[in-house]
């Protein structure tokens, strides 16, 4: 069995090379069973199904809540997810926009997409986050750079605090994070060759950089996250014209094997104005 070996100052690791692991999926009773991911424009949802895929763009993150000096935001490509049941989505997508799509959590799960970790910044693990964090940085500043620098950044990634300001729209507003459940893909650089970066430099933090680079990855499919349309659950519209829209752009461009695969995406297809009122 091939094995990967780390030394660090006290000992040699060895990290066995272990098959995929095989479970069963267990069908959350509390939380949905779907990922939704919504958007503003009609436009991106038929980009979505035409590609197949999400395509992740570099967004800003606010890390103020780690109390580390001269380090308040980030950037880094993402996409991102909401685990919420259909029936209390209305405020999300006051947030996040009226068109969206649902995907199977089971096929999320599958792909790595990872809820996100949600910190009390008054914890006494922020604060222990904080203090290793700012060392790392210290330690990388010097060229000594780590798999623990390297975890760390990563762990980041993958992180959130309760409540903060979110860059949205060219301005900041207040959220509490936790109520958007959010669950999240990292497209994964490794092996890829490309001047990409993983983190954007705090001199380029900037809407312009932002979008630049995220155009990068548009010209990069092996960084997209694509599903199967099987994966699909539901698809959201605002009204029924952009129903109708939808459906002559599934028809004009022959999304699907064929017209079976067709009438089903056509089935998932659900009206948001007529949904909000039954909810």
């Amino acid at each position: 069995m091939v094995q990967k070996t780390y030394t660090d100052k006290l000992h040699v690791i060895k990290l066995k090379e272990t098959p995929e692991i095989q479970s069963a999926y267990i069908p959350p009773i509390q939380s949905a069973n779907v990922l939704f991911k919504f958007m503003g424009q009609l436009d991106y949802l038929k980009e979505i199904i035409k590609n197949k895929a999400i395509i992740p763009r570099y967004y800003e993150e606010k890390i103020d809540y780690l109390n580390i000096e001269d380090l308040d935001k980030v950037a880094f490509p993402m996409s991102c997810f909401c685990d919420i049941h259909l029936n209390k989505l209305v405020s999300h997508m006051s947030n996040y926009g009226q068109y969206g799509i649902g995907l199977s959590k089971q096929w999320g799960i599958r792909q790595g997409i990872q809820p996100i970790h949600y910190i009390n910044q008054h914890s006494e693990l922020r604060k222990d986050f904080s203090k290793v964090f700012a060392n790392a940085l210290e330690t990388t500043s010097k060229g000594e750079f780590t798999l623990y620098n390297n975890y760390l950044l990563h762990d980041l990634f993958f992180m959130k605090p309760l409540d903060g300001q979110m860059f949205r729209d060219n301005r900041y507003e207040t959220r509490n994070f936790h109520d958007e459940k959010e669950w999240r893909f990292i497209p994964n650089f490794n092996g890829i060759e490309t001047d990409l970066p993983m983190v954007i430099d705090q001199e380029q933090m900037n809407y312009k950089s932002y979008n630049a680079y995220s155009q990068g990855i548009r010209k990069r499919p092996e960084l997209w996250l694509n599903f199967s349309y099987d994966a699909i659950k539901h698809i959201i519209v605002s009204d029924q014209n952009d129903r109708e829209e939808l459906i002559d752009y599934i028809i004009e461009h022959q999304i699907g094997e064929n017209d079976n695969e067709r009438y089903i995406l056509f089935s998932k297809i659900l009206v948001f104005n007529e949904l909000r009122e039954d909810w």
